[in-house]
């Protein structure tokens, strides 16, 4: 097919048509990577870090369906955050090999989709199951482990299905101006990475929030007040990854637009796609913050820390003051 063969696309920023404009592209975006690594990369490693440690302690109690989940969750937000360091060359990219790019995509992919996954499985199992009996029979497996199991199963498949998409089986040696996202690959990548990450999962959410607003307005729901805080620590992610995803997929569908009309973008075009990059970059740092702050076992978890900071603080201070001249 012709629109296969993609040997003819480019970075805008490696034309050189447009000097001016593409100076400037380069510097706005540098300026918004500056802002991630100083800011959004060690919030989101520290406040990762803690989610998982204090989860990781919580196993010598026993850990809840819904630790379970956010503890899968805070492991792919970390590892993204890692995925993310790729970008650290912008306004340049990563100079590598098509087969080092294709394992960089399938990897990163398993933990975009993962993520997704991981949202709609939640949102099922702790507010639309109990509200909604009649969904009760889509799913057979009780265990969370199989739950996760299964989401990882999902999302490993979608990976492999956007690697097969990436049309450098026969280059794969060849090299490559590199991105989570390769530039090369077939317009259909685009697609269906819109499709299986995104078009779909919203279709899910939409469906399922259109039978609960319809059990609430019947008032069938049960009342739950208890519950209310994993309710809400489940609907802030929602909230964050739709915000940051968006943006995210408009672009991919305006990068499939160009390909298929063999055209290489504009400079500007280039920069919008790098911001909304780094934006589903930040999702990972939201997501551990709000993990942090309204999951109850890391909230407890935080405000012990800064009370025993603070005490020890206070007792070094005494010491200090106490000290003969």
């Amino acid at each position: 097919m012709t629109s296969h063969n993609m040997t003819w696309i480019k970075y805008p920023s490696k034309d050189f048509t447009e000097i001016e404009e593409i100076i400037r592209s380069q510097n706005i975006i540098s300026r918004f990577m500056h802002i991630y690594i100083a800011l959004f990369v060690p919030t989101s490693l520290v406040a990762g870090t803690f989610n998982l440690t204090t989860f990781i302690k919580g196993r010598s109690t026993i850990l809840r369906k819904l630790d379970l989940y956010l503890l899968d969750l805070t492991v792919t937000n970390l590892l993204v955050t890692l995925f993310s360091f790729t970008a650290i060359t912008r306004p340049d990219y990563i100079l590598t090999t098509n087969l080092s790019c294709g394992v960089l995509s399938f990897f990163f992919n398993i933990c975009y989709f993962n993520a997704q996954y991981i949202q709609i499985a939640m949102l099922y199992t702790f507010l639309f199951h109990d509200y909604l009996p009649c969904l009760r029979v889509v799913t057979m497996i009780k265990n969370p482990l199989g739950n996760l199991g299964l989401v990882f199963a999902c999302a490993v498949s979608s990976s492999l299905v956007g690697v097969m998409l990436l049309g450098t089986a026969g280059s794969l040696l060849k090299s490559t101006l590199c991105q989570v996202d390769p530039l090369t690959a077939w317009p259909e990548y685009e697609i269906v990475k819109f499709s299986l990450g995104f078009g779909v999962t919203l279709i899910i959410q939409v469906v399922f929030f259109s039978l609960l607003v319809g059990k609430l307005v019947r008032g069938d729901a049960p009342s739950q007040k208890e519950n209310r805080p994993t309710y809400l620590v489940m609907l802030t992610i929602t909230l964050i990854m739709f915000a940051c995803r968006l943006f995210y997929n408009i672009m991919l569908l305006n990068k499939y637009k160009l390909k298929l009309q063999r055209d290489n973008g504009s400079p500007r075009d280039e920069l919008i796609m790098n911001i909304a990059e780094l934006v589903l970059f930040g999702e990972s740092c939201a997501s551990n913050l709000a993990i942090l702050f309204l999951h109850k076992p890391c909230k407890t978890a935080l405000n012990e820390s800064v009370r025993n900071l603070t005490r020890r603080c206070r007792r070094e201070e005494e010491t200090h003051n106490s000290m003969p001249l």
